[in-house]
């Protein structure tokens, strides 16, 4: 174990090559400055951080999650005329399996083939202008032991690292295209919906491949599955590098997967340096698992990567959508941009 003297907290490692679980964090009370920039710490060097237990409310996720950066919010998300789940914190990413009315969702819903892109690695908000910082994602309500749900992440700087000298030179000015609804619709192939949404028709970012991780200086593999093609190349000729170089990313010695024990868990990752997903189980459609995510926008020189600093977003919603409509598969109705 790693202590940290001043803010009286240690880190366990978990991981072959990163991860750590924070213990010594007291939520019960605003977290001193001090622990604050230790956790940030303890991210640089292990970039994935699981803390036990916390008790943590949803005013306490986002007071807590605000220490560290800018909040993005759900907006492009919540269909409009609807309350939000999880209102009035639209900081919140409602990532669970639960309807407003507490009904579990079940794998026929367009929310549950949606949410089957999460179980591929990825990163958070990489189709977006500006990409994600940190996330935080706590445990609200687990379903019962042994029916799964866990989190299984990738470290994206050792697996730079594992590369060889030729991969590496071939990829090192790579620009890649991201997008969310390529990956929704890999997650998904039995969808009918989702396979009928073509990415090409809706915003994508660009992000460089290789990248300086700022707080370490290690170079980072910034990849994931939301990754649809190399800046110009085709599709096609853009697929062999990229499922090569994800599938050498989450090889087990880059990969680790936390159990979630307890209500009140909650995860911070790196999306800069890690990729992470769902790992699904047998609660699915049967058990609710609740669970909501705080996205600390990313602040680094990269952040926007080779984009325009809009507020444009990827998301299910504008003003004017109507879920029915992009449901019976109307694709022109699924805008992505900020509310």
């Amino acid at each position: 174990m790693t202590a940290t003297a001043d803010a009286g907290i240690t880190f366990k490692p978990l991981g072959p090559t990163f991860g750590a679980e924070c213990i010594g964090v007291d939520f019960s009370q605003p977290v001193p400055e001090a622990t604050v920039q230790a956790i940030r710490d303890g991210m640089t060097t292990y970039g994935v951080l699981v803390f036990r237990a916390t008790r943590l409310d949803d005013a306490g996720h986002v007071a807590f999650a605000a220490r560290f950066g800018d909040l993005d919010d759900q907006t492009p998300w919540i269909h409009p005329g609807t309350p939000y789940r999880l209102g009035p914190y639209t900081q919140l990413s409602d990532v669970g399996n639960v309807e407003a009315d507490g009904r579990v969702v079940q794998p026929h819903d367009i929310r549950h083939q949606i949410n089957q892109g999460n179980g591929l690695f990825h990163v958070d908000c990489s189709y977006n202008p500006r990409r994600a910082g940190y996330s935080m994602l706590r445990a609200h309500a687990l379903p019962p032991r042994g029916t799964g749900g866990g989190t299984a992440f990738a470290d994206t700087r050792a697996a730079y690292e594992g590369l060889d000298a030729e991969t590496r030179a071939r990829i090192q000015d790579l620009v890649l295209w991201h997008s969310l609804w390529h990956s929704r619709r890999l997650g998904a192939p039995d969808s009918a919906v989702l396979q009928g949404v073509d990415p090409e028709h809706h915003p994508m970012a660009r992000h460089r491949l290789v990248q300086r991780h700022e707080p370490s200086g290690r170079t980072n593999l910034y990849v994931a599955w939301h990754a649809y093609r190399v800046d110009g190349w085709t599709r096609d000729e853009s697929r062999p590098l990229i499922e090569a170089l994800l599938h050498h990313a989450s090889q087990d010695r880059y990969t680790f997967q936390v159990d979630w024990e307890n209500d009140g868990d909650l995860i911070i990752w790196d999306n800069t340096c890690v990729m992470h997903r769902a790992t699904g189980g047998t609660y699915q459609g049967k058990h609710v698992r609740d669970m909501r995510r705080a996205t600390v926008l990313d602040s680094s020189p990269t952040a926007w990567g080779l984009n325009d600093q809009t507020v444009e977003r990827s998301g299910m919603f504008a003003s004017t959508t109507k879920s029915t409509k992009w449901a019976n598969g109307q694709d022109d109705d699924v805008k992505t941009q900020a509310a």
